[in-house]
Parts: C-alpha cells; sequence; structure tokens
C-alpha cells in the first residue's frame, strides 16, 4: 500500500482504501479495490481530495497501515455527533445520548488499541471543519489518541484516583467529543471562530464566540453528564501559563478569580486544549493544503509556547506522525522513498524503503535508509508539496519533564 498525492495518480492504479466523500464523510467516494480511470482522478481533484491509498508490489508489507476497523469507529464518533448535533435546539442531552458516546468512545479506543502501531494515522482526519461535530470528532480520536500515550502520566496527574480509573481515557474522549457542543445552533461567524486565528472585526461575534463554553457547560449540567466532561467543556481554552479563558470568577460565584494555569488545569481539559488547536491548524481555512508536518512545525513553534502542558504537546507531536507509514516521499538525494517505519524521538527522520528497482539487493529487497543516521539526507517533498522549510527537531523528552515540573 502506498499513500500517494492524487496529483501523481495514473488511470490502472487499485485503489487500497476507501476515500469518503470531502463534503460528506459517511458517504463513500470510492472503496477499496476500484481500478481508477480518468474521470475518478479528475473528480477526485475537483473535489479537493488530496492523498489515497493505492496497491503498490513494492509495499505490500504495509497494507495493514490503512487500519479499516479503526477508520470505522472513528466515522461513528462522527455520525453520532452529526446526529445529535443537527437537532439540537434543545437544551439538555439525554441519558441515553450519554451512554451511546460512552460506547462510541469505548469501540474508538479499543480499536486505537488493536491498531497498535498503525494507530498514529490521524493525519488523515474529517475533511470540512465548517462543522462544528467534524472538529469535535477529530479532537475526541486526537485526545484518546494521546492519552493511550500516556497512561503514566495521567496516574501521575490524578493521584486522587486508583491508577485503574486515572488511566481511564473514555471519559477523556467524553469531553473531547462534547467539547464544542455549546456551539450547536450557533451562528456561522462564532462557530467557525478559534482563538487562533485573529479577532473577528464584530465584537459580538467574539463575545458569542466565548460564551460557547458556558452554554456547553450548562447543557451538560442540565443532563448530569459526568464531572469530567463538563469541566473540559467549561475549560478547554484554558493555558498553562495562565492566560487562557474564562475567568474562574463566572463559574464558581467569586470564589476564585482568574484564569487557571499549570496543573491546576484538569489534565484532561489540558489535552483536549492540544487537540482543540492542532486540529485547527490541521485544517485551518486559511491554510489551504497546508501540509500536516507544517501544521506539526506551527504547533511545535514559539507562537504557542506556555499554551500547553508541555509535556502533552511533546507527545501529541510524536504521536501524530508528519510523514505517515505509507507515505510516498522525494529526497533530497532526488530517490522517490516510502516511509516504512516512524522515529519517535525525532518524528521527521523516519526510515524509508527507496523505490528504485535497480538498487535492488541480490536477494530482491530494495534498500532501507535511517534518515535519524544519515543527515546529509532528508525529506524533500511529501504528498506533492515541498516541505523541507517545515522540518522540526523536537527536545529530550527529560528536557520537557523538567519545564513541566
Amino acid at each position: 500500500m502506498l499513500l500517494c498525492n492524487v496529483a501523481s495518480l495514473e488511470p490502472g492504479m487499485e485503489m487500497g482504501g476507501s476515500i469518503p466523500h470531502p463534503r460528506r464523510p459517511s458517504t463513500e467516494l470510492l472503496r477499496a479495490g476500484v481500478t481508477l480511470d480518468a474521470r475518478m482522478i479528475n473528480n477526485l481533484r475537483r473535489l479537493g481530495v488530496t492523498e489515497v491509498w493505492v496497491r503498490h508490489d513494492a509495499t505490500a508489507d504495509l497494507d495493514v497501515a490503512v487500519a479499516p476497523n479503526l477508520a470505522a469507529a472513528r466515522m461513528e464518533v462522527f455520525n453520532q455527533l452529526k446526529k445529535d448535533f443537527s437537532r439540537l435546539s434543545v437544551s439538555s442531552l439525554s441519558g441515553a445520548q450519554l451512554q451511546s458516546y460512552r460506547q462510541t468512545i469505548t469501540d474508538l479506543v479499543f480499536e486505537l488499541l488493536s491498531s497498535g502501531q498503525y494507530a498514529h494515522l490521524s493525519h488523515q482526519l474529517l475533511a470540512d471543519p465548517s462543522h462544528v461535530f467534524t472538529h469535535s470528532a477529530n479532537v475526541a480520536f486526537l485526545s484518546v489518541l494521546v492519552g493511550l500515550e500516556m497512561e503514566t502520566y495521567l496516574v501521575d496527574q490524578r493521584p486522587q484516583l486508583a491508577p485503574e480509573h486515572a488511566r481511564d481515557v473514555v471519559p477523556l474522549g467524553l469531553g473531547a467529543m462534547l467539547h464544542d457542543i455549546g456551539k450547536a445552533g450557533m451562528k456561522q461567524g462564532p462557530r467557525q471562530h478559534h482563538e487562533i486565528h485573529a479577532p473577528p472585526d464584530d465584537p459580538d461575534v467574539l463575545e458569542t464566540y466565548r460564551d460557547h463554553v458556558f452554554s456547553g457547560r450548562t447543557m451538560l449540567d442540565i443532563s448530569r453528564f459526568p464531572a469530567t466532561a463538563r469541566h473540559a467543556v467549561l475549560n478547554h481554552h484554558q493555558r498553562f501559563d495562565g492566560t487562557g479563558w474564562p475567568d474562574q470568577a463566572l463559574s464558581t460565584r467569586g470564589r476564585h478569580h482568574g484564569p487557571q494555569q499549570s496543573t491546576d488545569i484538569h489534565i484532561f481539559c489540558r489535552i483536549i486544549a492540544a487537540a482543540n488547536v492542532l486540529d485547527n491548524l490541521l485544517n485551518d481555512p486559511n491554510h489551504h493544503n497546508y501540509p500536516t508536518v507544517a501544521a506539526l512545525g506551527d504547533f511545535n513553534s514559539e507562537r504557542f509556547d506556555g499554551w500547553f502542558d508541555p509535556v502533552v504537546r511533546y507527545l501529541m507531536i510524536r504521536r501524530l506522525p508528519p510523514f505517515p507509514i505509507g507515505s510516498l516521499v522525494l529526497l533530497s538525494n532526488s530517490r522517490k522513498a516510502v516511509i516504512v517505519s516512524l522515529n519517535f524521538r525525532q518524528p521527521c527522520r523516519p526510515v524509508v524503503r527507496i523505490l528504485d528497482e535497480a538498487c535492488r539487493n541480490e536477494n530482491g529487497e530494495l534498500p532501507v535508509l535511517d534518515l535519524d543516521a544519515d543527515h546529509d539526507v532528508h525529506i524533500l517533498e511529501a504528498a506533492g508539496k515541498r516541505v523541507d522549510q517545515y522540518l522540526f527537531d523536537l527536545p529530550n523528552l527529560r528536557t520537557v519533564a523538567d519545564e513541566a515540573a
């Protein structure tokens, strides 16, 4: 299996994985096994699809990377939210909806665990960020993905709970799934705004946008949702350095004042805050076809220093690869290659397999190159775009942990 840019597709190639319609993610545009023709390829380009999985003899061992069960579990989160958000003119959710959401997140957690090393393919997030349920499904996926990665940290940050309860990420996924529920029924302007963007010209838009954390919290209060979910809805815009919002005075009847900061912010809120920003960067309409590595580099830049728990930010960047397994890339030595193994220490320097038939050894194997061992070669292009200007290095985990402390 090879993850190719649509511009490199040719008639006769066989689809390796299904493609959801970019404007209707619950609808399958093309299914696995379909042989592409010129009309299909032109239609993919017209609809704005950027990458697809195709069959390739030299990468058959990577076919498992498509992880179809995981994709189905993620789509169920989307479908659940789409169904409920579209009819949320009422001010509360039912107990039956709570149980349904719990099961949906539980299924997602199970598939993430079952998919093992291929669960990192979260860069293939759902399209059309204009819909609040699309964004919420993505944030739930990213939050659970990272929550599973930091089991020890969750136990450390929730000392009041027994370890088996502290590491349970189902409540985290539930809070992430519903973090923007207060936007249901909002007009397009405040619904599409996010704090990574410049303030809107209309101050009423900003005020309405900021109200979504209170209206969402109220909806869950009435519905008696778990405290962690309600807390996440209210405080997913808090920042580690204390510059976030809302002011606690508005929710504590004056018992506390100012934003929360550091580890006073619940660990679930810290995770959801980071996932919320990262998904907005990955799907920012102002950066059409923004490469994943560019969004991750931005997320890792000084622009967001102080916003997030350093450990959460580090693990989120490490868990979301800029170049996922199976991706077709062009190296700085002009060789085409496919990503075959990730480098969690330095994500921009994975292990690649050179796709050059003339380079096969006496056993018929294509050569493998570890980009972390050979710094003379780097990735030049991915998904048909020049990306070398976006490559970044991660600090040592020990340094990050010291910063968080």
